[in-house]
């Protein structure tokens, strides 16, 4: 039996655009003969949606492209995950018209029946992610609480379909993303399924890429291999391609739907550079595996295309200011990939503080990679701000106020540029600049898109020597880019803001990155473990150990005084994460929806100062 897998980019809102995606894999389907062909979770209308899933209009036309989805189905069978409503059924928790994430099954032009023979066609997912960006339960009822509203087991609604086509008949079982992460639910579709005596597994997905996700994924169908030992079944794992946001997260989606045979390894894969594609396997067979990509450096790549093709309609150019450091040299390498040279201006703002070295440096990357770049001075604006001040009675003297004005009068600038060009601004921060507030409010936070803002300074090292490999060209100058060797850190000129004479980043770059990961891609991290670990001398065992030393912080008062300033910055930069542009995530925790911070006012815990006293007093001293 042949079995395309309809690796879909699903524009997330555009219905006509994904039914017409879809039409055009089910045609090249059936002409290449596929028995079946699958689409994603929530394929027909996108699932990152927010509430615009609660719009009644909405919903009706989701529910009418399933009656055209089913007409499609004579001789291929269809599997595609949409919306459900049942009428007459209780409401939402919300309150408003019940409202299911579900997966579709027709075939020639009629549902597919289940072993049951109830709700034929159709399947409910029941394990709900509360986690992270996602917020299932807000939005949709569960398979688990239709179950239970109707005086049901909880497994119900877990019923192998009967797929008959041609000569050869099939139990299969189908299930929503989650179904296969259910190892902290109270119900494991998967392990149903395997008990029901299914032929195989269909797991429809739209699971955004993060960082080793592949390996997270190829882990949970271990862990079911283990299970169910001779009984696993092969798992057919077909996943969202493109790229969805939430308003404050921009997703990627890499694809890499997957054919699992029954001892978990991998025996047909779909290719994972975040782009649409129909593959086309036999399940019984095993298919040379696609190379493995350069993942993050393209699915920044493809976050800003897919961005800019989306919300942009493809012509607005990109201002970007070029300060000759790291990241405006990365971020104009990356929009240069994404959209071309022809879509990027790049604008150096320099103040009396701005090195020779550096300007030279914005110049001759604008240069090699061809965009449109201006340079100009903004002392003018700066003195001019300096005497409207005086006129407020306002004395601006040199300080982290005179250094913020500098900031500003840039964000105002780009402001304009993009405002008389008709384009948008890409911000240029990275996480660490993020969490520790080492950044302007209306300076260098504004912009339509943060490419960065999920990357460590760690990350932009390797991404600058990747970029610079790709365009066989020192794009970004070996200046920028620091050796790392034997734990130690030299950089040919080292990050700073050039807001005053001689200023470098207060940052103690590899150490800081690995902090900023800790705090924000684990729920259980927080300062008070981590300090428990220094107090007992775990951290020596850590990998980072050799960093802290690096910067002398296996000395208990610096650690302390390091760590006190690190969490007063984190902790006052809230107000301007909170309305920081929409971040492009890459990591298990990035700032936005994902890690999902309040403002509270900071107050010194009596915990935190008891560990604190007792670090100092193990280096004895008070």
């Amino acid at each position: 039996m042949k079995i395309a897998l309809g690796q879909l980019n699903i524009q997330a809102g555009n219905i006509d655009a994904n039914l017409a995606s879809m039409k055009q894999m089910v045609m090249d389907a059936k002409a290449q003969g596929a028995a079946l062909i699958i689409f994603p979770e929530m394929a027909v209308s996108g699932y990152l949606l927010g509430d615009k899933l609660l719009q009644r209009g909405f919903v009706d036309r989701l529910l009418e492209a399933n009656e055209t989805i089913k007409s499609w189905s004579k001789d291929i069978g269809i599997i595609w995950g949409n919306i459900s409503h049942m009428e007459g059924a209780k409401a939402n928790r919300d309150g408003r018209f019940n409202r299911m994430n579900s997966a579709y099954f027709a075939y020639e032009n009629e549902w597919v029946d289940k072993v049951n023979g109830l709700n034929p066609g159709l399947y409910h997912k029941h394990c709900f992610p509360d986690y992270r960006f996602f917020d299932d339960s807000r939005i949709f009822k569960s398979g688990v609480d239709i179950s239970l509203e109707n005086d049901q087991s909880i497994d119900h609604g877990i019923e192998p379909f009967i797929f008959k086509h041609q000569d050869e008949t099939v139990r299969i079982g189908l299930e929503v993303c989650e179904d296969l992460w259910s190892k902290d639910y109270t119900i494991d579709p998967t392990a149903l399924y395997i008990q029901k005596g299914v032929d195989f597994i269909i797991n429809i997905s739209s699971s955004p890429w993060t960082l080793n996700k592949e390996q997270s994924r190829v882990k949970r169908i271990q862990e079911h291999v283990s299970a169910h030992q001779e009984k696993m079944v092969p798992i057919i794992y077909v996943n969202a391609a493109g790229m969805q946001n939430n308003g404050k997260n921009v997703l990627v989606f890499d694809g890499d739907s997957t054919i699992y045979g029954k001892d978990g390894n991998v025996q047909a894969e779909c290719p994972d550079n975040f782009e649409q594609y129909l593959g086309i396997f036999d399940h019984h067979e095993r298919y040379p595996l696609p190379i493995q990509s350069d993942k993050l450096l393209n699915a920044l790549v493809h976050a800003i295309r897919e961005f800019d093709k989306q919300l942009l309609k493809g012509k607005a150019p990109w201002i970007i200011g070029l300060s000759g450091g790291l990241d405006s040299s990365v971020n104009a390498a990356l929009l240069v990939l994404a959209l071309g040279k022809d879509r990027v201006i790049g604008y150096n703002m320099a103040s009396r503080y701005n090195q020779d070295k550096t300007i030279s440096i914005a110049a001759t990357s604008a240069e090699r990679l061809g965009i449109e770049y201006h340079e100009g001075s903004i002392e003018a604006l700066v003195q001019s701000t300096v005497q409207t001040l005086h006129e407020y009675a306002i004395d601006a003297v040199e300080g982290l106020a005179f250094e913020n004005i500098q900031a500003r009068i840039r964000g105002h600038l780009l402001s304009s540029f993009a405002s008389y060009k008709g384009g948008v601004i890409c911000n240029n921060g990275n996480k660490v600049e993020c969490a520790l507030g080492y950044a302007t409010l209306y300076g260098d936070t504004i912009g339509a898109l943060s490419p960065l803002g999920d990357c460590t300074k760690m990350d932009l090292f390797h991404l600058a020597k990747r970029l610079n490999e790709l365009f066989d060209s020192e794009i970004i100058s070996s200046d920028l880019i620091p050796t790392i060797e034997a734990n130690t850190i030299h950089f040919g000129l080292a990050p700073s803001a050039e807001l005053r004479t001689n200023q470098l980043d207060p940052m103690k770059w590899v150490y800081h990155d690995w902090l900023v990961q800790y705090f924000t891609q684990y729920p259980s991290h927080h300062l008070l473990e981590w300090l428990e670990i220094y107090a007992n001398d775990q951290w020596q065992a850590l990998e980072i150990a050799p960093w802290i030393r690096y910067y002398h912080l296996d000395e208990p008062m610096n650690f302390v005084e390091d760590i006190q300033w690190f969490i007063k910055a984190w902790h006052f930069a809230v107000f301007k994460r909170i309305q920081f542009p929409p971040i492009v995530t890459v990591s298990r925790g990035s700032f936005g929806y994902d890690y999902r911070e309040s403002q509270l006012p900071y107050v010194n815990d009596s915990v935190m100062e008891a560990l604190l006293k007792r670090i100092l007093e193990k280096g004895g001293q008070s």
